[in-house]
């Protein structure tokens, strides 16, 4: 399975292109990453819409600290 990851460092606020680190290796040093593979464990192309609303789940479990032992000093 390949996967695709967009990675971007504290302070880049991602209105620029270059803000972002695209790869398809291990992580890189970047601070925060989302890595997805391109099909799912179906074998089923995931859709833009699949991983807006996976990022949207995301957005949703950080800002209510459920993924938190420690709540993060947000």
């Amino acid at each position: 399975m390949a996967a695709i990851s967009f990675s971007l460092n504290r302070g880049n606020d991602g209105f620029h292109i270059s803000d972002f680190t695209v790869g398809t290796l291990a992580p890189n040093a970047n601070d925060t990453e989302f890595r997805f593979n391109t099909t799912d464990q179906n074998a089923v192309t995931l859709t833009r819409k699949d991983l807006v609303q996976a990022l949207k789940a995301y957005i949703r479990a950080i800002e209510s600290d459920s993924l938190f032992f420690t709540p993060l000093g947000i």
